[in-house]
């Protein structure tokens, strides 16, 4: 699967927004694309299997917060936060 197709299944979990970054990444030996949204003042950091379009992890982070929000709408639930 491609960057775009990547940037719509994220879009469509998200609901909304504008794509601003998208970005191959390994995550946990899985290749995923890192899909970044902003939407409302909000940034939303999704990633998508690479191989089957699965979202395997859904971060939120307002543009007033000073940490990230784990989102558990994952199929696989949370992973846990994660401190870049």
């Amino acid at each position: 699967m491609g960057s775009r197709r990547a940037g719509e299944i994220a879009l469509s979990h998200v609901g909304s927004g504008t794509v601003t970054e998208v970005e191959a990444e390994t995550e946990h030996g899985r290749t995923v694309w890192s899909v970044k949204i902003r939407k409302n003042g909000t940034r939303y950091d999704v990633h998508v299997d690479r191989a089957s379009g699965e979202i395997t992890r859904s971060r939120t982070k307002t543009d007033d917060d000073h940490g990230d929000a784990d989102d558990d709408s994952g199929r696989h639930g949370r992973h846990g936060r994660h401190h870049d």
